[in-house]
């Protein structure tokens, strides 16, 4: 079994963990190689994935509900606030922004959290898109130039928005993009440092790169191999901010901001874990909120957990802000 990091190609004082698939309650077991230097968690050996990515794998189910504004209103009130989040004006979308609960479900908080530089006819890039519900959503606040690349979808979606999504990878693609984002998809890779130097290849110099990732942290302290988002097998690499910065200048990127995210998920994930419910179980808080696995003092708790370890740089996800230099 290789022992060396891939990352940091370390092979000092490097542990082992055996960690079981329970997203869908598989339970196969999986070798993880925990680094002794930069702390990188990845896989021993990677097997068929095509096994652990089902058709309701939730990236890739093109029957469940996109999430989408179904309404005309809300699509033309998205419009308003979509003017304000990029262009700071529009009163309106200002006093919807700072009062509606439902519009931050909508906008991506890791876009207007730090200054990327884009507006409505910026080139944006998600990379790791699925089938695009992200594209679909940020068409709707007003951007025009939307594109996506997968290449675990089945074939090119073309929507009647306008939003393109390729079966492809990043060896694929062509320059040039004004920002690239990949939301929860890096550690699914199995080239991390050959795709962020293809990533940057696709960017204009001072463009960003927006990773957002599940972050070696707290959690993993806690829960060990039931850390919700080790997410055995399809979880190749699990980053500590150091890695990551790491591989970043290795790809020639200045990593200009890291802001932490996590959520509530970190516990009661792997509290179900630690309980033996998969993710999908039908007991699953995530599954039926209603059915009292955990009560809502405790979810409130773990709520209130998560915000104080992002404030210390400790929470299980973080959004990295890459710069191309």
């Amino acid at each position: 079994m290789p022992l060396s990091c891939k990352i940091c190609e370390n092979s000092e004082n490097n542990l082992v963990h055996r960690a079981r698939e329970m997203m869908f309650g598989m339970r196969d077991q999986f070798d993880y190689v925990e680094c002794g230097n930069c702390g990188t968690i990845q896989i021993a050996e990677i097997p068929d994935l095509s096994l652990y990515y089902p058709n309701n794998y939730y990236a890739l189910d093109t029957e469940a509900d996109n999430g989408l504004p179904k309404k005309l209103q809300t699509r033309l009130l998205l419009r308003l606030v979509g003017d304000y989040f990029v262009n700071g004006r529009n009163f309106i979308g200002k006093y919807l922004a700072q009062k509606k609960d439902w519009v931050r479900r909508y906008y991506p908080a890791s876009l207007r959290q730090f200054d990327i530089g884009i507006d409505f006819d910026s080139r944006i890039l998600d990379f790791g898109s699925g089938t695009g519900k992200l594209l679909q959503i940020l068409h709707y606040f007003g951007f025009r130039n939307l594109t996506g690349a997968d290449a675990f979808i089945e074939t090119d979606i073309f929507y009647p928005t306008g939003v393109k999504i390729y079966k492809r990878g990043v060896e694929e693609l062509e320059p040039f993009y004004d920002f690239i984002m990949l939301h929860h998809s890096f550690e699914h890779l199995p080239n991390p440092l050959e795709t962020l130097r293809g990533l940057h290849r696709l960017l204009p110099e001072n463009k960003f790169c927006l990773i957002r990732i599940p972050v070696v942290n707290f959690a993993w302290e806690k829960y060990g191999v039931n850390w919700v988002q080790l997410d055995p097998p399809r979880h190749l690499f699990l980053y500590t901010e150091k890695s990551l910065r790491l591989l970043a200048e290795k790809a020639g990127f200045v990593v200009e901001k890291v802001i932490y995210d996590s959520e509530a998920f970190q516990f009661w994930g792997s509290e179900q874990y630690l309980q033996d419910v998969p993710l999908t179980d039908s007991r699953s808080h995530q599954t039926d909120i209603a059915a009292g696995i955990f009560t809502a003092e405790q979810m409130a708790e773990w709520e209130k957990q998560a915000a104080e370890l992002n404030a210390q740089n400790r929470g299980d996800q973080a959004c990295f802000y890459l710069r191309k230099q």
